[in-house]
C-alpha cells in the first residue's frame, strides 16, 4: 500500500527528465497531468510510493533539478490506498526501512520546533518557574511536570541533526534558540533564588553527589531514544524523553543556587547541565548516522565541514566532560565542591 504521494510541478522538459529517471527509483506508480490549452504550460507529475522510499525519490529530483527554476515539490501523506502489497519480500524490505523518515521531513519538523518565538521563551520561563517551585518545595511530581512542558529538547535535537548534515543555517537557528532558552531559564532561576534562596538542606537541591561518569549515562540513553523517535517521525513519544533527559531541573537549580549565593552548588548543577547537553548531542548524532541520515552529498560545496568532523568534535566534548567528571568523582574538584 503506497502511503506517500509526491506532487511535482514544473516545466515540461523538467517533468520529462524526471519521468525518464523514475525507472531507477522504487516508485510504486506515477502519472502525469498535462496543462490545458491557454494555461502556463507547467506540467504536474504525481508519484505514489512507500514512505520508506521517499528519500530516494527526493534525492533523485533534487539532483536532476537543483539548478533549474520554477519547480515545486510537495510530499503528502496518504490516509489509505488499495490494493495492499502481497509480496512478503517487499513487506520485509519496507519494514527494515520504515523506521526512518525522509531527511526533508525530519528537517521540516526540526525547523518548526526550533523557531525562536515569544511562545518558546514564555514556555521556557513557565517551565523553569514550575521546576524552581518544585525544587524548593521538594515535590518530585511538580518537577516532572516542568520537564514535560519545557521545550529545550527541540533545539538540542535540531542542533544534533544540523551537525549531522553539516547544515549551517539550521545549526545557527538551533544554537540561537538553545542559547536563548538556557538564558531565560537561568534568569528565571536566579530571580527566584534571590527571593527564596537556594536551600542546601533541600534534598532535591543537593548536587553534592552528582559528579561521576554515571552523570553521562542517562543523557546518552535519552538522547539516543529521542533521535530514534525523531528519525522515525514519532514525535509524540518525545514527552517521555523530555522527562528522561532531565535538562531543566539542574538548569533551574543552577539559577536558584546562584541567586541564593551557593556558588559551589551552582557550579555542580551547571556541570550536570553541560554533561546532559554534550551527551544528548553525541548520542543523537550517532543514531542519526546509524539510521542512514546523511547530507545528499557527503562533502557539499555549500557546507564547509563534514560529518566526520562534527562527530569528532562531539566525541571530544564528551571525552573531556567524562574526564572532568571522573576527576571530580575521585576528589579532584576543579572548584566543584
Amino acid at each position: 500500500m503506497a502511503d506517500r504521494l509526491i506532487q511535482l510541478v514544473g516545466a515540461e522538459d523538467d517533468i520529462q527528465a524526471i519521468c525518464d529517471r523514475l525507472e531507477e527509483t522504487p516508485a510504486y506508480d506515477w502519472w502525469r497531468a498535462r496543462p490545458a490549452e491557454g494555461d502556463d504550460k507547467r506540467h504536474t507529475l504525481f508519484i505514489a510510493l512507500y514512505a520508506a522510499d521517499v528519500q530516494d525519490v527526493l534525492d533523485m529530483v533534487s539532483d536532476e533539478l537543483e539548478d533549474h527554476e520554477d519547480w515545486h515539490l510537495y510530499a503528502l501523506p496518504t490516509e489509505a490506498s488499495l490494493p495492499d502489497t502481497q509480496d512478503e519480500e517487499e513487506k520485509e524490505r519496507l519494514a527494515e526501512k520504515q523506521s526512518v523518515s525522509a531527511r526533508e521531513e525530519i528537517y521540516a519538523s526540526m525547523r518548526q520546533g526550533t523557531a525562536l518565538t515569544r511562545d518558546y521563551l514564555f514556555l521556557t520561563a513557565l517551565a523553569t518557574l514550575v521546576a524552581a517551585l518544585g525544587l524548593t518545595s521538594d515535590q518530585v511530581a511538580v518537577v516532572i511536570g516542568a520537564m514535560v512542558i519545557a521545550p529545550l529538547l527541540g533545539p538540542l535535537l535540531a542542533f544534533a541533526f544540523a551537525t549531522t548534515l553539516g547544515n549551517f543555517d539550521l545549526l545557527k537557528v538551533a544554537l540561537r534558540a538553545l542559547a536563548a532558552g538556557l538564558g531565560v531559564a537561568v534568569a528565571v532561576g536566579v530571580a527566584i533564588g534571590l527571593i527564596v534562596g537556594g536551600s542546601p538542606d533541600n534534598s532535591m537541591m543537593d548536587f553534592s553527589g552528582v559528579l561521576s561518569l554515571r552523570t553521562l549515562a542517562l543523557p546518552l540513553a535519552s538522547g539516543a531514544a529521542a533521535a530514534m523517535f525523531v528519525a522515525g517521525g514519532n514525535t509524540t513519544a518525545l514527552v517521555g524523553v523530555m522527562v528522561a533527559a532531565a535538562i531543566l531541573p539542574p538548569l533551574a537549580a543552577f539559577g536558584l543556587l546562584l541567586g541564593g549565593g551557593n556558588t559551589g552548588g551552582a557550579l555542580r548543577a551547571l556541570a550536570s547541565v553541560v554533561s546532559n547537553i554534550v551527551a544528548i548531542n553525541l548520542a543523537a548524532q550517532v543514531v542519526f548516522l546509524l539510521k542512514g541520515i546523511r547530507p545528499r552529498r557527503w562533502e557539499s560545496e555549500r557546507h564547509a565541514s563534514s560529518v566526520r568532523v562534527s562527530l569528532g568534535v562531539s566525541v571530544a566534548l564528551v571525552l573531556v566532560t567524562a574526564g572532568v567528571l571522573f576527576a571530580a568523582g575521585h576528589g579532584i574538584t576543579f572548584g566543584l565542591y
